[in-house]
């Protein structure tokens, strides 16, 4: 006989309706009152009545103990839950998978931590035309978001199995590592994003994706040289070296608190991945400006001395006349760069600080900051554009080398940063006003001045 297994919709009133039904069981006799089924004991026989007696020879009512819901009793009619889920979360990055522009093109799976099982990988061999049907349909999603999700290829991935199709832990630890992954990965190649972002769902046992929710955003544009970014080998090989050293900033206590430490490089690169997030030029350059300031600190003279001396090796001449671009930044179709065009820290932190300074006391910005100037890749570009290619060359760049340095102890807090930019490059407040005479009396006047930008 057919017997359906009914319980309440509210577990805390289980006598009361509304009732849902759970399962249909094959049964030789039928329940009494009191019996025990897989779902919990009987506490009620409905009566005779539609729904109850649709398709059945009996109903029950129970007092459903909700750990029960994971599996099926091998009398159930229907098909059983598999024992475990294969769960996958990813996030779409941005790849020349033809190799029209490098080389150096992704072209299978890395593995990028091998203890958590995650990739970079091409996953567009598990979406159809199909997968994302349901919001096509129900949800109202603009054609660019329907052909951001159906157009995913490479992207950064977690696999991980749950024993139930939803798990909230294991599922909100798959996202956490993923962001992780992510902001890391930007920090390395900031490229332009998708209008999709995490997609999270279950592959079948036919080997079908599933998707169960998926995120999107309204993507802000990247700084001009960046535009033309992708992901490339190096870069993947550079992210699975640092990536283990970046999550150690994010570490936590037996209670699943974040370790105050690491504010100086936590803060720098949160600020860092919110203003790509932001269109409005005023508000992701302070996001910028601050996040330099995290790593640096907060004195205009100790800040140029200190970025000065991290990129030019302590030699603080050769940190101004480093250029804010490296060599694979530009096209090989852009070769060869016009002198002009290639622009320098000692050309950029000044102009920086000089916007800055008026952004942060409420003034106009002035409006030669607003003008073209030769650009390497652009041919012309308004200076506040470059302004946002030397602030996120320098926040990136910082970032990475404390992290394969092995500098991470010295950016505990603010102290330890200060203290770390006196012990390794001799730089407080006076030694660093010190050493910018120093510098400038060493370049050439002619120097001096033709590194001033001219809109």
């Amino acid at each position: 006989m057919r017997i359906k297994i009914w319980a309440s919709v509210d577990s805390q009133f289980s006598e009361r309706g509304p009732y849902k039904m759970l399962d249909i069981l094959e049964k030789d006799a039928p329940y009494l009152v009191g019996d025990l089924t897989h779902y919990g004991e009987v506490i009620t026989i409905p009566p005779s009545i539609t729904p109850f007696t649709d398709d059945a020879d009996q109903s029950v009512i129970v007092k459903l103990d909700p750990a029960t819901l994971n599996s099926r009793p091998d009398e159930s009619v229907f098909e059983k839950p598999p024992s475990s889920y294969d769960r996958i979360e990813f996030f779409p990055i941005h790849v020349d998978c033809r190799g029209d522009w490098t080389p150096d093109a992704p072209n299978g799976t890395y593995r990028i931590l091998e203890s958590e099982n995650l990739t970079i990988e091409d996953v567009s061999n598990h979406i159809t035309p199909d997968t994302f049907s349901i919001w096509k349909q129900d949800c109202f999603l603009s054609k660019d978001t329907i052909s951001a999700l159906q157009g995913v290829g490479y992207a950064i991935v977690h696999r991980y199995s749950t024993a139930t199709d939803r798990d909230v832990k294991l599922d909100k630890n798959s996202a956490e590592l993923i962001n992780l992954a992510v902001a890391c990965l930007s920090l390395i190649r900031p490229t332009r994003r998708s209008r999709a972002s995490s997609i999270t769902g279950v592959i079948d046992a036919n080997g079908i994706f599933k998707p169960q929710k998926f995120s999107t955003h309204n993507p802000a544009d990247v700084p001009e040289v960046q535009k033309l970014f992708v992901i490339e080998k190096q870069d993947i090989d550079l992210l699975r070296s640092i990536l283990p050293e970046f999550m150690r900033l994010y570490q936590k206590d037996e209670t699943g608190k974040l370790i105050d430490e690491y504010e100086p490089i936590r803060m720098a690169v949160q600020l860092y991945e919110q203003a790509y997030a932001i269109p409005y030029w005023k508000a992701r350059h302070i996001l910028w400006w601050a996040a330099i300031e995290a790593l640096y600190g907060n004195a205009e003279d100790s800040v140029k001395a200190r970025i000065y001396a991290l990129f030019g090796n302590k030699k603080l001449v050769e940190g101004y006349r480093c250029s804010i671009y490296e060599k694979r930044d530009i096209p090989s179709w852009h070769f060869p760069v016009q002198p002009q065009s290639d622009h320098t820290l000692g050309e950029m932190v000044p102009r920086i600080y000089e916007v800055r300074t008026a952004s942060a006391h409420g003034q106009r910005v002035p409006d030669p900051n607003f003008t073209s100037v030769p650009h390497p890749v652009a041919n012309a570009a308004p200076l506040i554009d470059v302004l946002a290619e030397a602030a996120t060359f320098i926040i990136r760049k910082t970032v990475i080398e404390i992290l394969q340095r092995g500098f991470r102890e010295d950016f505990k807090d603010r102290e330890t940063r200060d203290r770390f930019w006196l012990m390794k490059y001799g730089l407080d407040g006076k030694q660093s006003k010190k050493r910018l005479k120093e510098m400038e009396d060493s370049l050439k006047p002619e120097e001096l001045k033709s590194k001033k930008i001219k809109p």
